[in-house]
């Protein structure tokens, strides 16, 4: 048997992805407020780019520079990581444990399934072994929680559905970052799917709410980092959260296919 390969947890990869978390939530929650107080009979919102969004976006740019960069220590002007914060250094750092807590179930995932008994999979066989990771690590963060069958939409979710949202967004935000990688010149990979299918799959698995917060801070996202000038579908195409998610994965779906060679 084929002793299963070596993943390396490096400083730079888990900077790039704290980085990444910590300027989801420093991004999407000024979005998503503004989307609550918007006028429904005006265009989208304006956002003036400063303070806590500024911020994120410049976190973006970090996360993609460790990415790619050996660095040797921290920046000057970032946030660092404080185990007391409070505001959205706390929501970063929960959705940077919750994003690197599934990515460390999704390689724990691939052992449970036996995968390296395969030596070398044909290019399909190593996408579905992928995809069947990404399902068992996705069932071990979500646990039995569940959204209230109950609620309203656009009211309150319950703590056990606000719980299952926070896990969701984190594990969105560790696909999300790993699209980074996709959106560089590259060529078509022979062993993963893209991410926008893996993405779409989780959404199925989670069973997320119409309204899911999760996937309204993934649509979000996803605009800032493959078209933030962009004209974007207005509410009546796209009327729950999940359509704005869907209607942001075939973006990205579009721009990554824009840099394949």
């Amino acid at each position: 048997m084929t002793p299963p390969p070596a993943v390396r947890i490096t400083w730079n990869g888990l900077a790039s992805l704290w980085a990444f978390s910590q300027a989801v939530v420093r991004v999407g929650r000024p979005m998503f407020e503004a989307q609550r107080t918007a006028d429904p009979t005006a265009g989208p919102p304006q956002l003036a780019i400063g303070g806590e969004l500024e911020e994120g976006l410049h976190l973006f740019e970090l996360s993609s520079r460790l990415s790619r960069n050996k660095f040797d220590g921290w920046v000057d002007w970032a946030p660092v990581p404080d185990p007391d914060a409070v505001g959205a250094s706390l929501g970063g750092n929960r959705t940077f444990e919750n994003a690197l807590g599934w990515i460390m179930r999704h390689e724990l995932a691939h052992l449970r399934l036996n995968h390296h008994a395969v030596a070398e999979p044909l290019p399909h066989e190593a996408k579905e072994q992928e995809f069947q990771a990404d399902a068992q690590a996705t069932h071990w963060m979500k646990g039995s929680l569940q959204v209230d069958p109950g609620r309203a939409l656009e009211t309150r979710p319950s703590e056990t559905e606000l719980d299952l949202e926070r896990r969701a967004l984190g594990m969105f935000t560790g696909l999300a970052w790993v699209a980074q990688f996709e959106l560089v010149p590259h060529g078509n990979s022979s062993t993963h799917p893209p991410v926008m299918d893996r993405i779409g799959r989780m959404i199925g698995d989670l069973r997320l709410a119409d309204d899911s917060f999760a996937c309204e801070m993934l649509s979000y996202v996803t605009k800032v980092l493959v078209d933030p000038e962009g004209v974007w579908p207005p509410d009546q195409e796209v009327p729950t959260a999940k359509d704005a998610a869907m209607e942001a994965m075939f973006r990205l779906s579009r721009a990554v296919a824009a840099f394949k060679g």
